[in-house]
């Protein structure tokens, strides 16, 4: 619906994306929208070029998300939540909401609890 403003219909569904999932990156967003992994590396690359969204590491995984500073951030979040308005709600329940699976049955808790730091973690050891 907005490729004709984005130049990229990629490029709006990338946007989508990261608007409902926060952050993400991109094997998880070309998996997710059926898209090529190259296609949504180069949009995301030509994104943060232009300041729309940000990339930060966490281990060996670069992480994406909308970059809270750009100046246009809430006119693009309104103009974005105002497209989806407009997308087969199948589609939007399937794409852009995150799944969420309740915890396994059995599964142990974690020692630490939700809170845990390093020094606990090695405390433990």
């Amino acid at each position: 619906m907005l490729e004709a403003l984005f130049g990229s219909d990629k490029k709006e569904k990338i946007l989508l994306f990261l608007l409902t999932r926060g952050e993400a990156y991109p094997r998880e967003i070309a998996r997710t929208l059926s898209l090529n992994l190259n296609a949504v590396q180069v949009q995301l690359l030509k994104l943060e070029a232009g300041g729309v969204v940000y990339s930060r590491l966490l281990g060996r995984v670069r992480l994406f998300g909308l970059n809270p500073r750009y100046p246009f951030k809430r006119e693009l979040e309104n103009l974005l939540e105002k497209s989806l308005g407009f997308l087969p709600q199948d589609e939007v329940t399937r794409l852009y909401r995150p799944r969420l699976r309740p915890r396994r049955t059995g599964k142990p808790s974690s020692p630490l609890g939700r809170g845990g730091t390093r020094e606990k973690r090695l405390r433990l050891r």
